[in-house]
């Protein structure tokens, strides 16, 4: 994150027009800004906040020019820039899907307008060299124009006296988000691969991690000047391979930060980024390979010419004992009758709603029992929102406190809108927690949501928070449409264990052939569902 404000001499209409490419004039001063002919930028657009009227702003001439006239400071911030690697696996399409989504939620969160601009690798640079520049409005955008300064621009002081986080702790949700939106497309994108916003230092990481690698530093390394750089990266491979030598479960703990499930291709993928040069590189994956840590799951399986068939699948003990502590924690609650919702309140509830399936009300039946954990395992588009808002009432009839949480605001957003159970994301549940605030209670209620895409240590810690609290926690979501954004199939796990509800029937599409279809998508059987799609002559082909 970086200010563009007059005491650096900056100008947002000239920082908006380079970075997306245009020719704006800034009326303040009368200069014109012209960067037509800069190639590498592969999209931009503007978002406003939803419902704000401001559509104005979706002119970027007139955006920046009102940003500029309502500063009257010869120093003042005239406009906030986020400026973001993107993950060069994605496609152009899945890349723009992803910031737009996060300019999105910016401009929602603070009630701005956003100007993001994607930039492609130019042809010095680094070819992984994706990222987006994302320029916020520093006040709110209205329908009337530009008004009162966002929160993350007020003063600390300001933001304290009303119970407000800081500016600090608000660019470090903002970090959060965009973990978490990340992740979740990437998840999307079937990609194993996951970000985390922590430092290596922050997660207790002794690694230095590499650099992202910019155009100008990429432009050095071409013209020869680039000798403390290779230094600098030769240094730390060495450092990296040394510690590696001494703690190999250092590499450990970044790959299990992904999936507490892999194979020797995982090590090896985790040791390229670290160390350098193939004889360290060898040394260093025996060692990792060695390591008391490691608990191998499953032999290597091969066929008779010797071919491996299937690789060999490792955890450490580490991961191990928390997936065993959460399963062990999930029985011990699923044995402790303490939450349960009388009869004719759940009966009132389903009365209420007619309009539900049996297999809906047998779920609402079924979570609403006196176990303190309960999960229901369902496809997209098979009611899931609409029985949660069925519980929720009969729960509430009862005395209880109901409250949702899922790994992405936008989950949580949904969860809320659809079932009317008060959401929010786990790491805001985690957030709070740590700051002595919100701890759940005996009477509580906390339902979670995507609880597929959950890893296994933070499942873990909820179920964990839920338990020693007296509550109940609720699981739901569907195993088999995503893999989880972290490690392990803790939600899996559990909902075996404990048992579950099922949803099996899409309710979203009108057609039997439709929800048959959708079916067949959730299970990854996409060439049944595509050829369902084709049979009814809804598919049209055209150029990619």
């Amino acid at each position: 994150m970086k200010p563009i404000s007059r005491a650096s001499g900056r100008s947002a209409v000239a920082a908006s027009a380079y970075r997306a490419g245009q020719c704006l004039t800034n009326e303040r001063d009368g200069l014109t800004h012209d960067f037509t002919r800069r190639d590498g930028v592969e999209h931009s657009e503007i978002v406003i906040p939803r419902g704000s009227g401001a559509e104005w702003a979706l002119d970027r001439s007139a955006l920046w020019n009102a940003a500029e006239l309502a500063e009257k400071r010869i120093d003042a911030r005239v406009a906030r820039e986020f400026e973001i690697a993107l993950p060069h696996e994605l496609t152009a399409e899945q890349r723009l899907e992803l910031c737009r989504e996060f300019a999105q939620e910016l401009a929602d969160r603070y009630g701005a307008a956003v100007d993001f601009a994607i930039h492609a690798p130019q042809r010095a640079s680094d070819i992984r060299n994706h990222h987006v520049h994302l320029m916020m409005t520093t006040r709110k955008a209205t329908a009337d124009g530009l008004g009162d300064k966002t929160d993350i621009e007020r003063e600390n002081k300001w933001l304290s006296a009303r119970d407000m986080p800081s500016s600090q702790m608000q660019l470090r949700d903002i970090r959060q988000s965009w973990e978490q939106i990340a992740n979740e497309h990437l998840a999307r994108a079937g990609l194993e691969i996951r970000i985390d916003h922590r430092s290596h230092q922050e997660r207790g990481l002794e690694i230095e991690p590499s650099e992202h690698m910019g155009v100008h530093a990429t432009q050095m390394e071409r013209r020869g000047r680039a000798v403390s750089r290779a230094k600098l990266d030769s240094e730390t491979a060495r450092r990296n391979a040394e510690l590696i030598r001494e703690k190999p479960e250092q590499v450990l703990s970044v790959i299990t930060g992904e999936k507490s499930v892999f194979d020797r291709r995982d090590v090896a993928r985790a040791l390229h980024r670290a160390i350098d040069g193939a004889e360290a590189f060898q040394s260093a994956f025996v060692k990792v390979m060695a390591s008391p840590a490691i608990v191998e799951l499953q032999a290597e399986r091969q066929g008779p010419d010797g071919r491996v068939l299937e690789a060999a699948r490792y955890s450490t003990r580490e991961m191990v004992e928390i997936e065993r502590g959460m399963v062990q924690s999930a029985a011990r609650m699923g044995e402790a009758l303490e939450h349960g919702v009388a009869k004719s309140h759940v009966e009132a509830s389903l009365s209420a709603r007619a309009f539900l399936s049996d297999e809906q009300r047998e779920a609402v039946r079924h979570i609403a029992g006196a176990e303190r954990i309960a999960a229901v395992v369902g496809l997209a588009g098979a009611g899931k929102s609409t029985m949660l808002s069925a519980a929720r009432e009969a729960w509430e009839r009862e005395g209880y406190h109901v409250f949702g949480a899922a790994l992405s605001g936008k989950a949580a957003d949904g969860l809320e809108a659809s079932s009317g159970i008060a959401s929010r994301t786990l790491a805001s549940w985690e957030n709070g927690w740590s700051a002595g605030r919100g701890e759940l209670g005996k009477g509580d209620v906390l339902v979670i949501d995507e609880a597929g895409m959950v890893s296994s240590r933070q499942l873990a810690s909820f179920i964990g928070a839920a338990e020693r609290a007296g509550a109940k926690i609720v699981l739901v979501g569907d195993p088999e449409q995503l893999q989880p954004i972290q490690a392990g199939a803790a939600f899996r796990a559990v909902a075996e264990h404990v048992g579950y509800a099922s949803l099996e029937t899409v309710r979203r599409q009108e057609q039997e052939w439709q929800r048959q279809a959708s079916q067949e998508f959730a299970r990854h059987r996409t060439q049944d569902g595509l050829a369902a799609y084709a049979e009814a002559l809804r598919v049209k082909c055209g150029k990619v």
